[in-house]
């Protein structure tokens, strides 16, 4: 097996739950495993075959940009030569520069993947109130050029991310394949969401623009039923946002309709799964997001944008929902159609779990793995 390092921008919360541990027990499996990555308190581990090594994270999410590239300097050096690195998989274009930069004027046998899960272009500035904006999309671009540049291979989460790759480098070897969801966690759990007296809709993410749960919010306001009841779960990275999309609520009269239940554990969230109607993600930039699997593997009906990347999975109409990005109106009719005719809407949540459990697995994540530690 082959010598690997992963660095990430990542953020883990210790003690380590069964589902990351399950995660690095899959890669450790394939390779032996080194791990550079952020948690909510400094901590080197060694699980079977693995040694990760967590770094505080900070509150601001540019902060942990700039503090993975000077942390992976200084650890980065002492790990390659500890245990003979000979794959370095970096798991953002943007926070790797640096790591990059030494990998490839110091380590010239080492080779490099790097993986993009997200739109690294753009998110910051759509999660973050940023004082020059502009002035980090530059910067950002900058930076990820160089890392495409010199990676030996791509890793992308989906078509959208995919695309993005391809619009720096046409050329680049790209192999595509979903993040890490452990569908067993998900596929058996004990359902409860038979349409009673409330039709309940769960959004799930960061709450900002660029998931946009406002949108919800406005759907609602047109479609003015009140049975239909929203619940906003996710970390509020972004206060303004956070503030707006309250008054918003207020304004409309939505208060016992929407409700906020932050960020919250692993089995909370399996609780929502289980009691939820619909899944909601308006988001208009997507890797491919961890919840609509999960959602999916829950037989839950899922409604997301035709932001590019969603079509991956959800397919009209066969494994859940699509409409309209940034629309109000196509979103309101959807919500709508959902809620009059759930027996269908069922029906679809059941195909979309059979095509995922198909075609999705915890063993295929693992191979994809082995083939490119093999291939590069």
């Amino acid at each position: 097996m082959k010598n690997v390092l992963f660095i990430a921008p990542t953020t883990y919360k210790l003690p380590l739950d069964k589902n990351m541990r399950k995660k690095f027990e899959y890669l450790s499996e394939i390779s032996n495993l080194n791990v550079i990555a952020f948690a909510n308190e400094k901590k080197e581990m060694n699980l079977e075959n693995a040694n990760l090594y967590f770094f505080k994270k900070t509150k601001s999410r540019f902060y942990n940009y700039l503090k993975i590239m000077v942390v992976s300097l200084i650890s980065m050096r002492k790990i390659i030569k500890d245990n003979n690195i000979e794959i370095v998989c970096f798991q953002d274009p943007v926070s790797s520069f640096l790591s990059m930069l030494i990998v490839k004027k110091r380590y010239k046998s080492i080779k490099v993947i790097v993986e993009t899960h997200g739109d690294f272009i753009e998110t910051l500035g759509l999660e973050k109130n940023l004082l020059f904006p502009s002035l980090y999309k530059y910067v950002f671009q900058r930076l990820s050029r160089y890392t495409i540049h010199n990676a030996d291979i791509i890793r992308a989460v989906s078509s959208s991310t995919e695309a993005q790759v391809r619009k720096i480098n046409k050329s680049k070897t790209i192999v595509r394949f979903p993040a890490w969801v452990d569908f067993d966690d998900f596929k058996d759990i004990k359902i409860n969401r038979d349409k009673d007296s409330k039709f309940r809709i769960l959004f799930i993410g960061s709450v900002t623009d660029r998931k946009k749960p406002h949108l919800i919010v406005e759907a609602l306001n047109s479609i003015k039923k009140e049975n239909v009841e929203l619940l906003i779960v996710g970390p509020t990275p972004n206060s303004k946002y956070l503030e707006t999309l309250k008054n918003l609520i207020s304004e409309y009269a939505l208060d016992d309709n929407v409700k906020f239940f932050g960020e919250v554990d692993r089995e909370r969230v399996k609780s929502f799964y289980s009691e939820i109607n619909l899944m909601i993600l308006p988001s208009v930039s997507e890797g491919l997001a961890r919840v609509i699997f999960e959602s999916q593997a829950t037989a839950c009906p899922v409604l997301v944008t035709d932001a590019p990347g969603m079509g991956d999975i959800v397919i009209e109409g066969q494994t859940g929902y699509i409409f309209e990005s940034n629309s109000i109106e196509s979103l309101a009719t959807k919500i709508n159609q959902v809620e009059e005719n759930y027996e269908e809407a069922k029906h679809i949540g059941t195909n979309a779990k059979d095509f995922i459990l198909k075609n999705y697995s915890t063993e295929n994540f693992k191979f994809s793995f082995k083939k490119i530690f093999d291939s590069v």
